[in-house]
């Protein structure tokens, strides 16, 4: 019956966004990393793909991204090796 079929159409719709909205929430990871103001430049910082569990290839699928609090970026991110810098 038409009835019927839409509650089933429903049913799929809810659990589709219900499954939407886990994949975004799982895909976002914050890490947070402070050094020293006097550390050298190009100095490593850490290793991301490693801190979040990841292979390193994954981060570049994933748009991999540093993020600062005001205009400055104060670290370097090689998305092909994981690896965080001081810039």
């Amino acid at each position: 019956t038409a009835c019927g079929r839409r509650s089933g159409e429903s049913k799929r719709q809810v659990l589709l966004f219900l499954l939407c909205v886990c994949v975004c929430q799982s895909g976002a990871e914050t890490l947070r990393y402070s050094v020293a103001e006097e550390m050298e430049r190009d100095s490593f910082v850490a290793d991301i793909a490693r801190d979040l569990g990841v292979a390193a290839s994954q981060l570049a699928a994933r748009k991999a991204r540093v993020v600062s609090e005001g205009n400055e970026q104060f670290f370097r991110l090689n998305p092909s090796t994981g690896v965080l810098t001081a810039k």
